[in-house]
């Protein structure tokens, strides 16, 4: 009788391989997703740009970012992630586990910098570091309805904007969660897809190559 209660080291024991399955799980998933993947970014035909201006994708090693320009100067810069991660810091294995296992809250950043208009500066917009800048080229047009979407999320959130001191970001709710079929390169990706870049392949693990049309 006395063999069939729980007991506090029993709990403890469980809870542990519980967090090994997560692990493991995780770790399972990552490599099935991660191998081989890259992102090869084709810009649009020049012909379908009409008013050209510069923009720039940020590789962070991990996670990407993207840059647009202001009208009155500058410019600002978006990214995509999991809220525990991003803006919690929860960062550890057991929260970037989950977050691949199953959808998670998500946020979206922005840093408006009207001090900053050139890629030589981009160091400090981006605390957590740089591995690469790809500048590309985009329309006006398409950059402007890109800024207005993504600014909306902060006009209607019902929440001051969280700012994050190692991201360099402020970040609000984003409706859809985050999860590895929507995490922060695919992200950024959509973004370029709607500036009209095509992006081929996966990347999942911010492996970006700029390929001329």
């Amino acid at each position: 009788m006395f063999g069939s209660l729980a007991t506090p080291s029993s709990g403890r024991r469980h809870q542990a391989r519980f967090e090994r399955l997560l692990r493991w799980l995780g770790i399972a998933l990552a490599v099935l997703l991660l191998t081989g993947c890259a992102g090869r970014v084709v810009p649009p035909e020049p012909r379908l740009i009409e008013r050209p201006v510069d923009i720039y994708l940020l590789d962070h090693g991990r996670h990407a970012s993207l840059v647009l320009p202001r009208e009155s100067g500058g410019v600002v810069r978006y990214s995509y992630g999991d809220w525990r991660w991003y803006v919690e810091e929860r960062q550890h294995v057991l929260s970037g586990a989950a977050a691949m296992l199953w959808p998670t809250d998500a946020g979206i950043g922005r840093a408006v910098h009207p001090d900053i208009a050139t890629p030589e500066q981009f160091h400090r917009l981006a605390p957590e570091g740089l591995t690469d800048v790809y500048p590309l080229e985009a329309d006006m047009g398409r950059v402007l309805a890109l800024k207005r979407r993504l600014d909306a999320h902060f006009e209607r959130a019902d929440m001051e904007p969280v700012p994050s001191e190692q991201y360099g970001l402020e970040f609000v709710p984003y409706p859809r969660g985050y999860s590895a079929a929507h995490q922060s390169n695919l992200v950024v990706a959509q973004w370029l897809r709607e500036l009209d870049f095509e992006v081929r392949g996966s990347p999942w693990l911010s492996n970006w190559r700029v390929t001329p049309r």
